[in-house]
């Protein structure tokens, strides 16, 4: 029989829309999007990030 496992993390994570509404939004890893690119100078330059959908402006969740 199948059970759930209580130690495990959750894969549901929150974030706030700091370039538009202000809301706290939940998200899981297959609604993050990704950008990959170089700078000017040759060097790696990216984001991941979410759509917030209230707004739908983009909260950016890391960048390198």
């Amino acid at each position: 029989m199948a059970r759930i496992i209580d130690s495990e993390p959750p894969v549901e994570k929150r974030a706030v829309c700091h370039a538009g509404c202000g809301k706290t939004v939940a998200y899981v890893p297959n609604d993050v999007k990704r950008y990959d690119g170089t700078d000017i100078g040759g060097g790696p330059d990216g984001c991941e990030w979410v759509d917030c959908p209230g707004c739908g402006k983009r909260i950016v969740i890391r960048s390198w």
